[in-house]
């Protein structure tokens, strides 16, 4: 049974005692949140392919958690018409244990295709900016790249968190770490 996020969320935070840990991956310099470089990250998202691999068609394992907004909405299209991101799979337990993990997002991105079926297109970090706070004085820092941080009275009705997209298997001419994607359809 697929649950909303938020809901799912609300109740396991309650109970949840993240233990954190950093997310710098080798001393990458600090970056605007997302930049277009991909410089020195080759070898890591080749990486990334290989893990997410067996999730190409559809997710499975903690990914279960489909995410919703507050409208409903599935495949998260961005109003001002910058692009798409897709339909979200999380690993709630990834999420509410306070890390980031380069090898373990905690959403996988997936785009609906004209048959019904899912292809991954991206993965999402995230991590709820209390947790990552209480230890650390600065957002997190992966690939070079500084996560952006989501204010809570989102469209998900989350608490607030911070939050990096990597464009590991479809092109975004935005950029490998940029939300939206203009090439992206729901």
């Amino acid at each position: 049974m697929r649950a909303k996020l938020a809901g799912a969320l609300a109740s396991l935070s309650l109970v949840a005692m993240p233990s954190l840990a950093a997310a710098h991956d080798g001393g990458a310099a600090d970056v605007s949140p997302g930049s277009a470089t991909t410089r020195g990250h080759t070898a890591k998202l080749r990486e990334l392919r290989d893990v997410t691999g067996p999730y190409q068609s559809g997710p499975g394992g903690g990914w279960t958690t489909q995410v919703f907004d507050l409208a409903g909405i599935t495949c998260i299209e961005d109003p001002a018409g910058r692009g798409t991101m897709g339909i979200h799979f999380v690993d709630v337990g990834n999420l509410l244990d306070g890390q980031v993990n380069r090898l373990a997002p905690e959403a996988l991105i997936y785009e609906p295709q004209p048959d019904d079926s899912l292809t991954l297109i991206a993965v999402e970090y995230l991590v709820l900016a209390d947790a990552w706070d209480a230890a650390h004085a600065a957002p997190p820092i992966l690939y070079g790249q500084r996560f952006a941080r989501v204010a809570a009275g989102n469209r998900y009705g989350l608490p607030a968190f911070y939050e990096l997209h990597v464009w590991h298997e479809k092109a975004n001419p935005n950029g490998t770490f940029t939300d939206w994607n203009p090439d992206v359809e729901c």
